[in-house]
Parts: C-alpha cells; sequence; structure tokens
C-alpha cells in the first residue's frame, strides 16, 4: 500500500498539471499505433537520459554495456541495455537506485510484498503517482463505473478512487479480517463496485454461496494482484452476477495492463509503460510467449528499465472492438510460483497441481505445500460436504495428475491431507495457495 511521505503542499504544484494529464489518458486510446509509438518513443528518450544522468545503477549498467544516451531513440533500441532483475536492486543502498535529482522526501514510498524476506522500497514522484490514479480511473469509468457508485477494497486500495474515499463513497476491508466481517461491511456499506485479489473474491464467493447470502448488490467486480484463473471468474459472476475485469501490474511500476468490456485481451497503458516479451533478453514477435519485461515511462525518481517480471506472456496482434487502439497483451502464467519441480526433472505449472481442487464438494478453502519432489502436504479448510470420500478424491486427483505429466503409471508419492480451521494470509494479504520448498531448475 502507498504511503505518503511530506506535507500537502508537495502535491498541489502536480494537481495543477492534472488536466493535461487528463488528456493524454483520453487522447491515447484514440491515438494511431504510429502516433502511440512516437509518444513512447519521446519518453523513452527522455527517461533513459535522466536515468543516465542522476541514477548510479543506470549509469554503471549503461557503462558497462557500453551505451549512451543517445544510442536509446526508439524502443527497438531497448535490447541493446541489458534486463534488470529485483535482487540486482533488493541489495544496493537507496542513493544508486533513485535519482540524486529528486528530494525522496517529497515522494510517495510504497514496498515490494517482499516474497524473499527482504523487501524493495520503490519512490514514485508525485507526477507518477497521478498517472496511475488516472490511469486506474479511466479503467474503471470504461467498464461502467460512475461517479456515483461506491466502492470497496479488499487488499487492493491503491484501486480506489482517492476522490471517492476522501467523500465517503470508498471504503478497504483487510483481507485478514473474519469472513463474517467482511460480509457485514458490505452489506452495510452497499457498494456497486468490489475491487480485490482474486483469492480473496474466491474465498468470499464461496462462503456466500455456502450460506445464501442476500443484501449484496455488487454490479461490477475488479482484480488484481494475482492471477486470475477460469475456474474463479466463473465462480465470480455466479455468485454476485457481475461481470468481471482484471487488470496486471506490479508495486514497482503501477497498472501495466487491463481487460476491457470486450475481454478480447489486456491493453497495455502504453502512455507510461513500455512492454516487451523477451527470451534471453531479446525481443521475440507478437504471438509468441516469453518474459515479461517493463520500461516505466512515467516515474523519474526510481526509473525501471527492462525490468524482468517474474511472468511470463504474450503480445497480441488483434484489436479489440472496444474502440481502444492501446495495445493488447496476454499474462499466460503468473508469480508463486510458475513451476514446480517432479520425479524425472520434470517441470509443471503449478496451477495444474491446484485447479483440481476447486470444484472438489466439501471444500471451502485450500493450500497445497509441496515439502519434497515426492511429497505434498494439502491443508483444507472443510466445509459441511466435507467426509471421507473428500479425502479419497483429493489424494486419487493429485496422484493422476502427476502420473499423467511424468508419463508414470505406477508412480507411488507421499500426500498428506490435513484438516485445518485457518490457513494465514501472506503479509501482503494475498493468499498462497501453492508452496513449494522445491528450487526447480532455470527454464
Amino acid at each position: 500500500m502507498i504511503k505518503k511521505l511530506g506535507g500537502i503542499s508537495r502535491v498541489l504544484p502536480s494537481t495543477l498539471k492534472a488536466p493535461f494529464i487528463v488528456r493524454e489518458m483520453i487522447q491515447s486510446p484514440r491515438l494511431k499505433p504510429i502516433e502511440l509509438r512516437e509518444l513512447q518513443n519521446k519518453k523513452l528518450s527522455a527517461i533513459i537520459k535522466h536515468s543516465y544522468d542522476h541514477v548510479p545503477y543506470y549509469h554503471s549498467l549503461f557503462k558497462r554495456a557500453k551505451i549512451r544516451p543517445d544510442d536509446i531513440r526508439t524502443i527497438e533500441d531497448l535490447n541493446k541495455i541489458p534486463t534488470t532483475e529485483k535482487n540486482d536492486l533488493r541489495h544496493l543502498p537507496l542513493e544508486k537506485v533513485v535519482a540524486g535529482n529528486i528530494d525522496v522526501t517529497r515522494c510517495y514510498r510504497h514496498t515490494t510484498s517482499g516474497t524473499t524476506g527482504i523487501p524493495l522500497f520503490i519512490y514514485w514522484t508525485v507526477d507518477a503517482k497521478l498517472v496511475c490514479d488516472l490511469q486506474h480511473l479511466r479503467w474503471k469509468s470504461e467498464c461502467g463505473v460512475r461517479p456515483v457508485d461506491r466502492e470497496v477494497s479488499i487488499g487492493v486500495d491503491y484501486l480506489l478512487d482517492p476522490l471517492k474515499r476522501l467523500m465517503g463513497f470508498a471504503n478497504g476491508i483487510h483481507p485478514s479480517d473474519d469472513l463474517h466481517a467482511q460480509i457485514k461491511q458490505i452489506q452495510r456499506f452497499k457498494p456497486k463496485v468490489l475491487l480485490a485479489y482474486p483469492s480473496c473474491l474466491k474465498i468470499l464467493a464461496k462462503e456466500i454461496k455456502e450460506r445464501k447470502v442476500q443484501g449484496i448488490d455488487v454490479k461490477i467486480l475488479f482484480t488484481s494482484g494475482e492471477m486470475l484463473d477460469n475456474y474463479t471468474r466463473e465462480l465470480l459472476r455466479e455468485v454476485f452476477d457481475a461481470d468481471v475485469f482484471d487488470g496486471y501490474g506490479i508495486m514497482e511500476v503501477g497498472g501495466i495492463c487491463c481487460e476491457c468490456v470486450e475481454h478480447t485481451g489486456y491493453h497495455i497503458w502504453a502512455e507510461s509503460v513500455i512492454v516487451q516479451i523477451a527470451r534471453g533478453g531479446e525481443s521475440v514477435s507478437t504471438g509468441e510467449e516469453g518474459e515479461i519485461v517493463v520500461t516505466d515511462l512515467a516515474n523519474y525518481a526510481m526509473p525501471f528499465i527492462r525490468y524482468k517480471l517474474d511472468d511470463s506472456g504474450v503480445l497480441i496482434e488483434d484489436k479489440s472492438s472496444c474502440g481502444s487502439s492501446l495495445p493488447l497483451m496476454k499474462v499466460t502464467s503468473g508469480r508463486n510460483p510458475n513451476v514446480t519441480l517432479l520425479q524425472g526433472n520434470v517441470l509443471i505449472p503449478s496451477v495444474n497441481l491446484v485447479d483440481f481442487l476447486n470444484p472438489i464438494p466439501g471444500i471451502k478453502q485450500f493450500q497445497v505445500v509441496q515439502e519434497e519432489i515426492d511429497h505434498f502436504r494439502i491443508k483444507i479448510v472443510k466445509n459441511r460436504r466435507f467426509g471421507n470420500s473428500t479425502v479419497k478424491e483429493i489424494k486419487q486427483g493429485l496422484l493422476a495428475i502427476i502420473r499423467r505429466r511424468i508419463n508414470q503409471k505406477d508412480l507411488t508419492m507421499k500426500i498428506d491431507v490435513l484438516t485445518v480451521d485457518h490457513i494465514p494470509r501472506a503479509k501482503s494479504g494475498k493468499f498462497d495457495y501453492f508452496i513449494t520448498k522445491i528450487i526447480p531448475s532455470p527454464m
């Protein structure tokens, strides 16, 4: 969650820029592809020069790669710059990664979730924060949210409209709150818009469905912060009778892309970020899957240039019938973790090891923990339909998936099913459905 440092006085000068940023937000989706590319190239040249002149980390990186700012004029030139990962920055002192000409005490500060136990502190200029807020506002407006619609967030307060929150039309619920308390808060506040991590909404929807809860009239759902799987999307549509719009971003750069009303893909917020799909640091063609690499064009306090994420995606050539000219992409695999290792050195997407649990009756909540390569521990919070047959179905289901994956019909392995009263969340409020203690070899 974003923490504001300093007084309101530093906000006012950038607030005066809001009309110009709003105009860009309105115009960008209507630009021709060549015009959008020219806008990106112009912003790219500026952020590259700034980073070279004022950010010691990037100055050293460019020097080692024998690159000068004039060498990077277009998006295609970005491939000349080595990619940067979170671990490259995590242990560096602040003065190495922030711009020397920016007063960080007048910036916004937030942190990544710190899944390795060492969080990364991020600093945003007021202008960058304003861009991000207005992009979220544009997204919600395009999906049908009106200025008078009440909003409730569960864990994703960064998606709330700041003005609505000030006026009492938006409220946040902490993900760790008891489900009964969450439901009561929603019933009392009567929101038309619900914004949350997919895992939070999934557990909430199951509780509402099981208890046959009444008095919730949400019309639009927004998800962010985790991968949204098809099962959860359909469950949310069924329980809330509302459309679901998913967004994708990271704390380091803010929003990256979002679904439109046509659900034809995720529109990249190209006025503030460049998205590359790469393998081995080199961009791949449109339609090919690879690692997601982003370059932030808006934040001059702590730039992120060719920043490699732990996610995979693909750029889409198709155009959406929604009318926006912003380019499209899809995220094909997400964080925490993407893959795990099975016998025979076989890699498998972790989602394949948990999806089979979703439709099994008797399961209210679950978490799969891979203790060893041939030992899985499955924690279950049960509901009224849980029985001995549930445990058998869980064990047989997981064993069948792994046997099929590694092509060994007589494979045996240890699978423990434990019933628990509660499964704790991560510090961020997200819920880890799958945890592995096995470290796969790099793909």
